[in-house]
Order: structure tokens, then sequence, then C-alpha cells
């Protein structure tokens, strides 16, 4: 779709269409003005011919991840100012424009992040999956690419993109069952390894691969990364093997032990497992506190260069979950954690 000329300038009487910066599965996104107020914002563009549309259903997900309640959206998330529709030739969605994506600032950094900056980030990302994960939907394609900090004051924050992947694991009163030969939907790269083995996939898949894509963050590389194949089925199945047989603490060797222990209880949950997300930011929280860091949202890439207005982040509330006994769900949750929604709110 990037190679054709746009037939649309404008989106409704509101939004100027600008230049391409972005693309993902479903088509492209175009840097956009509201003529009204001039604000920047990004215009999600899938063509109306796409053989595997996704845009409805991503419009679907972040209307079910608003804030149910009337106050403002939680963290993390954008709301579209223009939630679905269609101009020309394409389908289109209106969001908020944010800034760099986290493999934007990996390759600034030279390819690696520092311990200190892999927490920070790995801390936000748990937070952001509890979030969703409370709203009984799984992301299903986690990556660098899909993790984009806010724009302006909002450099620190980071934000959750693209879910046009995404899916209800739970609807509120059960769990989805459990099923095999699923093909793998997600990036390879981070997939979990249950993903590869065809299994439906729940919490633990998108936590095992935050898993993977901190341990990126940390080695430079992955030990399946650039494996040669003649067709994807066979890389497929050479990164499968390689992730069933390479050892945890080979992976995780030289780098603080919580990336190692939260590696190995990701790993061993089960299906319908409620993850216990308050005690796996622990082991990333009590890491960085042992190394005496502050969080001063000063990022490698930053260079000693931190924005001086940036906004401070609010203390976390943990989330109730679908399956949690109080909640009235199948009761498969193993813990119960207070708070109704979320806290920490831009």
């Amino acid at each position: 779709m990037s190679s054709k000329k746009l037939d649309i300038t404008k989106v409704g009487d509101k939004f100027d269409v600008q230049k391409r910066i972005g693309a993902g599965c479903f088509g492209d996104v175009h840097r956009g003005v509201n003529r009204e107020t001039g604000e920047e914002v990004a215009i999600k563009l899938e063509s109306k011919s796409s053989e595997a549309p996704q845009l409805r259903h991503e419009a679907e997900i972040l209307d079910l991840l608003k804030n149910s309640g009337n106050g403002p959206q939680p963290m993390g998330f954008t709301t579209p100012y223009y939630f679905f529709g269609t101009e020309g030739s394409y389908s289109v969605m209106v969001i908020p424009i944010l800034s760099r994506s986290l493999e934007d600032c990996v390759q600034m950094c030279k390819g690696k992040l520092t311990p200190k900056t892999t927490l920070m980030v790995g801390d936000q990302i748990l937070c952001r999956m509890e979030y969703l994960h409370s709203k009984g939907i799984i992301h299903r394609d986690i990556k660098p690419e899909n993790f984009m900090w806010g724009a302006k004051e909002k450099q620190n924050v980071l934000y959750v993109i693209d879910f046009g992947l995404s899916k209800r694991y739970h609807d509120g009163k059960n769990h989805v069952s459990f099923k095999q030969g699923r093909s793998l939907t997600g990036t390879a790269r981070y997939a979990s390894i249950k993903v590869h083995q065809g299994h439906e996939q729940g919490r633990r898949d998108d936590l095992e691969a935050i898993g993977h894509m901190l341990m990126y963050f940390l080695r430079g590389s992955l030990p399946w990364s650039g494996l040669e194949a003649k067709t994807k089925e066979e890389k497929y199945r050479k990164i499968k093997e390689k992730k069933e047989q390479f050892p945890l603490a080979e992976l995780c060797d030289g780098w603080p032990a919580c990336f190692l222990t939260y590696l190995e209880i990701t790993r061993n949950l089960e299906f319908k497992e409620r993850p216990d997300y308050k005690a796996l930011r622990k082991l990333f929280t009590d890491e960085f506190a042992a190394q005496g860091w502050v969080e001063d949202f000063a990022f490698d890439w930053y260079n000693g260069k931190k924005p001086s207005q940036l906004i401070p982040l609010p203390p976390w509330v943990n989330l109730a979950q679908p399956d949690d006994v109080e909640g009235g769900g199948d009761g498969g949750g193993k813990t119960k954690e207070g708070g109704k929604g979320c806290c920490t709110v831009m």
C-alpha cells in the first residue's frame, strides 16, 4: 500500500492527511493535523481491499480498553479521536501521535540497553500488560516496535500500540478453552515456546514474550535470531527448536538474576493460571533498588541530556483480573489484589 499514491487528503471534517511516517501489517501511518486546533495526529490507513483487514478489529479493542468510568484514559493506551471510518479507498482511524518506538531507542544505543534502562522499561511494560489483561484481552504481538514513547512531556510514558492481532481470552464469565494446532500468531523472535508448539494463547504468552524482548535489549540479539532457512515454515521450526533447547541460564548469563527468574516463572505458568503481576514487577523493582538506582527516566538514548519537563508517574495500583475470586469469574485466580482500576492516567 505504501507505494500507492493516496487518493485522500483529509479524514472527516477535522483532519488533514500529511506525509507517511510508518507502516504496519495493516497498512500505513501518516502524520496529520487537526485543522481546528493545529494539533498533530497519527492517521492509520488500511486499504478497503485488504485480504486480512485488521483496523476495524483494532478500533474495537481500543474501545474495550477505554476507562469504563468518567476518569481520564489509563496510562499507556491511546483513545482514538476518530475511531473507525472510511475515506476514499481506505479504512481510517485517527489517534494521538507518539514519538519513538522501543526498537528506535535500541538502535540509537548501538543495539543494546543497560540493565537500569531495561528494568525501568520492563516495569512499565508489566503495568501495561496488567491493565490490558484486566480487560480480558491479550496482545499476541509483543515486540519492540509495538511499544512507543509519548510525545513532549510524556516522553517517559510507554504506550502499547497495534492491537490488530489482539483478542479476548476471557469474556467476563469464562476463560477461553485450551486448544492445540494453532498457527503462529505474532512475531516469531519473541513468541513463547508454547505459541511455537501451536497452543492457544493466554496471558502467559504475552508475559514470556516480554521476557524474551527484555533479553534482546540486554544482549543485542537472541540465540534464535538470524537462523538460515529456505522457507518460513523451516525458519519457524528452527526458532522453535532453538528456544526449546537453549538453556535459560545461558540465555540470561551475565545479567541480573531477576531476568532469569522472570522467564522461569512465565514459562511455567499454566494456560488459565492468573499471573501474579505484583510479584513479577517486584523482581524488577527489588533489583533496581538493590543497585541503588533512582527512577529518574534518564534512559540510555538521552545520553545524559534528559528532557527537563517530564510528567511524574503516579504509583501503580494492582488491578483485579477477570478470573479473580471476587470478580465472579471462573474462579481460576490464585491471588486476589485490590483496586478497581488503574490509578495512573495520562
